[in-house]
């Protein structure tokens, strides 16, 4: 913005040049006029330092957020260049295990550490939000849906 700024300059040394009186009332206007210039020059920088500011910032947190998206996804569900989905890949996790959703057929990865819990924990399908497992200890049938003796009470 140093156009801006030595633009207002320029201004600053005409009116100087003219020679117009500080006492009358155009001299005043002028003189008001250019201090105003100067203000807003000065405002003007300033923004634009600050915006560039706020884009550097904007792009670094852009860039860590594309760092941990990699690292949180890397091997989920990505697409190769065919365009074949690939799995996850959990042959090394030995604390996961899979569901698939008896509705939609989604595989469910379930994590042994949730199930760690005293409380009744239902995992839900993400895509269509169907039970597709429980912890309770219980038998049921296609995990989450009645037994037929809760059937047989529920008429």
């Amino acid at each position: 913005m140093d156009d801006l700024k030595s633009r207002v300059a320029y201004v600053k040394g005409l009116a100087e040049g003219l020679g117009l009186d500080d006492s009358s009332r155009e001299g005043k206007l002028f003189r008001h006029m250019i201090d105003l210039f100067d203000a807003l020059a000065d405002a003007v920088t300033k923004l634009q330092e600050d915006y560039a500011d706020l884009a550097d910032y904007t792009e670094a947190i852009d860039e860590d957020l594309n760092d941990l998206e990699d690292d949180f996804y890397d091997g989920m569900d990505e697409e190769d260049e065919d365009g074949d989905e690939e799995e996850m890949d959990f042959a090394d996790d030995d604390e996961m295990f899979s569901v698939e959703c008896p509705e939609c057929h989604e595989i469910v990865y379930i994590d042994d550490d949730m199930l760690e819990d005293d409380d009744v924990v239902e995992i839900l399908c993400p895509n269509c939000e169907r039970v597709v497992f429980v912890n309770d200890k219980e038998d049921y049938e296609d995990f989450g849906e009645y037994t037929e003796e809760e059937k047989k009470e529920a008429e």
